[in-house]
């Protein structure tokens, strides 16, 4: 069972808080598809803050290392996290803004008063995650390494037609 670490956003940064922890890969249930293996351990750090402009945020800083399956050779594909973002608190999903909805510079929140830490880590990390995850150098190597191949069954069948014709 995944590990919560619950928060009032609200409170935690009116009274710039501070919370920081390591979540085991085995504890991220929404990421148990593209893991290769539970190895693996984010870093996070989650800072109520005050923005000049006088608006409530929190800043997320994980980082770390997972084990992803790679799509092309199904073999590991070391991972390296880094994550450092900053949510501009709202109310409710009504407050907001909807001209800023396309902005990449200005993330909002909604301030849950059982905001869950660790599901939040999930969900930055999910979004980070490229749509296709592969090795970028190829995969010969990984393919060479971890999965030997199997001898292909018509070359056998090729010996056999070409003593067949003698």
């Amino acid at each position: 069972m995944p590990t919560s670490v619950l928060i009032n956003a609200l409170e935690f940064a009116e009274q710039s808080l501070e919370i920081h922890g390591r979540i085991r890969a085995s504890d991220l249930p929404r990421l148990q598809d593209v893991l290769f293996s539970d190895c693996g351990e984010i870093e996070y750090r989650l800072v109520g803050e005050h923005a000049v402009s006088g608006k409530l945020s929190l800043r997320l800083k994980a980082h770390g290392t997972l084990e992803l399956l790679c799509q092309r050779c199904l073999g590991k594909l070391t991972y390296p996290v880094s994550i450092d973002r900053c949510f501009e608190l709202v109310a409710d999903e009504s407050a907001l803004p909807e001209s800023d909805l396309d902005d990449d510079e200005v993330d909002y929140l909604v301030a849950d008063p059982k905001l869950d830490v660790v599901a939040l880590v999930e969900e930055e990390i999910l979004l980070a995650l490229p749509l296709a995850l592969r090795h970028e150098d190829g995969c010969s190597v990984a393919v060479n390494n971890s999965n030997p191949r199997k001898p292909n069954p018509f070359r056998v069948l090729e010996g056999l037609k070409i003593s067949t014709r003698n």
